[in-house]
């Protein structure tokens, strides 16, 4: 399953995190499983967000909609940053191990 990363600018959380919340509806609709928001620590005017969609097409229309563009001109956003397209690695080893038997 495709995860998209958005790492993006603006001028307040609190107005960027409304508009994010009110866009829930369209990330559902686009596919949209779940969302992890991380802010920077040193640079408080930056946030990090983890989707996790079931189809990539549709994730790509959603991050290219108008609809979208326009959320971010509502949240005050000063740079759209930058989007990148993950995909899970199965097998990965778990944080603190070598991933070999023990």
């Amino acid at each position: 399953m495709p995860h998209v990363l958005v790492q993006q600018r603006f001028e307040d959380f609190d107005r960027w995190q409304r508009v994010f919340e009110r866009l829930r509806p369209a990330r559902a609709e686009a596919g949209c499983r779940s969302t992890a928001v991380f802010r920077n620590r040193r640079d408080p005017q930056e946030v990090v967000v983890l989707f996790d969609f079931a189809d990539l097409a549709l994730a790509q229309r959603h991050m290219g909609s108008p609809q979208l563009r326009d959320a971010w001109r509502d949240a005050g956003v000063t740079d759209p940053g930058t989007v990148t397209v993950l995909d899970a690695v199965s097998g990965a080893a778990p944080t603190g191990t070598s991933g070999s038997p023990a």
